[in-house]
């Protein structure tokens, strides 16, 4: 079975041999192998020598089934091919092909967020978050989006970043639960925010994090602490469960991890212990 298809993506490697030339293209989707024969397109072999791992090309023609190739048990055949870039060699990765530094890494954030590992953990993140949030939104929920430029402290315990606001003084919100109080006193009853959280606080870990993305939820009408406890491991089970239909495989194979359902309900331990 046959599909014509249009394709664009970064070459993540290419074999360019005498008659022959093979390229493993990728895009967010996933890899694809493109097989050229040179004597049916010589008008390929021109911009085939000047391809380079990382350029972005689009090719179109017919995508085959075929149990000889190792990547998804398909390749395809183009019938054109267009160079959309030519990329330099990569600054982030030795001649052995090792990864360099992570200070190097972070200097070229948008190519090392390329690798199979970084994609796939911001697909993850997306869906996690998305599986809470439908969680929530299914136990009536609403979801709010609280300032992060405030007019004073939300949060004792906790240092704050001052920030120059019209020639007067604003803070970054150091969490919402100022909002979420006050969506209670609205009668929201249930809501819930995801966003950045700011922490000016001197830290001595370099997993210590100054800026990062909280993930708060409120709600009214609660019997005991025993509601809100019951509520987060009911909705981080429903997660956790999505991500591993969708990408258990993905992150066993790639991080060599197996993705964990717990089981309800979740043990507890008191203060004193």
């Amino acid at each position: 079975l046959g599909e014509v298809n249009h394709l664009a993506g970064y070459v993540e490697n290419i074999r360019n041999k005498k008659y022959m030339c093979f390229i493993v293209l990728r895009d967010l989707s996933g890899k694809i192998q493109i097989t050229i024969e040179k004597e049916k397109h010589p008008e390929m072999v021109e911009d085939l020598d000047k391809i380079t791992v990382d350029s972005v090309i689009s090719v179109e023609g017919l995508v085959l089934a075929s149990e000889y190739v190792k990547l998804n048990g398909m390749e395809m055949y183009p019938d054109t091919l267009k160079i959309e870039s030519i990329a330099e060699a990569s600054p982030i990765v030795a001649p052995k092909g090792e990864e360099t530094n992570i200070d190097l890494r972070i200097d070229y954030r948008w190519i090392d967020l390329r690798t199979d590992k970084n994609n796939l953990m911001f697909k993850t993140q997306s869906y996690f978050i998305a599986k809470c949030r439908e969680f929530l939104v299914n136990k009536d929920f609403i979801e709010i989006h609280s300032p992060k430029l405030i007019a004073a402290e939300s949060e004792s315990g906790a240092g704050v970043f001052k920030v120059d606001y019209f020639g007067g003084n604003a803070y970054l919100a150091q969490s919402p639960q100022f909002y979420k109080q006050m969506a209670m006193a609205a009668g929201f009853e249930r809501i819930f925010e995801s966003g950045p959280v700011f922490r000016a606080e001197k830290f001595a870990s370099r997993k210590h994090a100054t800026e990062f993305t909280g993930f708060d939820l409120e709600f009214s009408y609660i019997t005991s602490y025993d509601d809100v406890m019951k509520m987060e491991e009911e909705m981080l089970t429903y997660a956790l469960a999505g991500v591993k239909e969708k990408y258990g495989d993905d992150i066993k194979r790639v991080f060599d991890i197996e993705v964990v359902v717990p089981t309800l309900p979740f043990p507890r331990i008191d203060l004193r212990e």
